[in-house]
């Protein structure tokens, strides 16, 4: 099956979606990339090159992302 692509990004669009949906829990829960950052335990930068679309993150990365759009306020208050 063919991929398809975000011509914007040039990443699978999946991954510009998952991109949109971080960004989106991210403002709704007023915290920083940094802070975002520091709970998932990567860098800052990270988190700035996956919304911008100059990354994708890996399966790992992936899965982390989806639970804090799914509950947010999970994973801010559990993880370190």
């Amino acid at each position: 099956m063919k991929q398809q692509f975000d011509s914007q990004f040039l990443i699978p669009a999946e991954d510009h979606e998952l991109a949109y949906e971080m960004i989106r829990a991210r403002r709704q829960m007023k915290i920083s990339q940094a802070e975002l950052a520091t709970k998932l335990g990567i860098s800052a930068r990270t988190i700035e090159s996956w919304e911008r679309g100059i990354r994708h993150p890996s399966k790992p990365s992936q899965a982390l992302i989806r639970l804090f759009i799914k509950s947010p306020e999970f994973v801010l208050k559990n993880l370190t």
